[in-house]
């Protein structure tokens, strides 16, 4: 059985995210996802995360242009296990719509006070870019699971 945190485990949605560039200091505050972070007591963790106001396309077969601008909108999507130690808590990805990701364990500071959950990620880029960052999100939390 995974070691898992109880202060996290819930249902949570997504109210702040800021990214902050290394190479510059270059904080961006501009980005604001749809997104939800599932933590169970058993130790599963989902994520899902899409761009916010993403246009549909307009028919029930996208063209290629559709395709490419959906792909290239922020969009992330896995599930795996979880395991908590102190303030620092790993995702171990099983399924992800990125297969770099799948099979990765991915690194997360975290806090919680009340209803709200901050974590922080650890360097990464964004796989259109090189520059590295370290992303800021504030969850509120919707449901307690214990």
């Amino acid at each position: 059985m995974p070691k898992t945190n109880h202060d996290i485990a819930g249902v949570w949605k997504l109210r702040s995210y800021s990214r902050r560039y290394l190479d510059t200091g270059e904080v961006r505050n501009d980005m604001l996802p749809n997104a939800y972070l599932l933590y169970t007591p058993g130790g599963y963790v989902m994520s899902l995360t899409v761009e916010a106001d993403r246009q549909p396309p307009a028919g029930p077969v996208f063209t290629d242009q559709e395709c490419i601008r959906l792909f290239r909108s922020i969009m992330s999507a896995y599930i795996g296990t979880y395991t908590a130690e102190g303030n620092k808590v790993t995702h171990a990805v099983e399924l992800s719509w990125n297969e770099s990701w799948t099979g990765a364990r991915l690194v997360r500071y975290f806090s919680v006070e009340g209803d709200t959950l901050t974590i922080e990620t650890t360097p990464r880029t964004s796989g259109s870019d090189t520059r590295e960052f370290i992303n800021t999100l504030t969850w509120q939390r919707l449901e307690a699971l214990r």
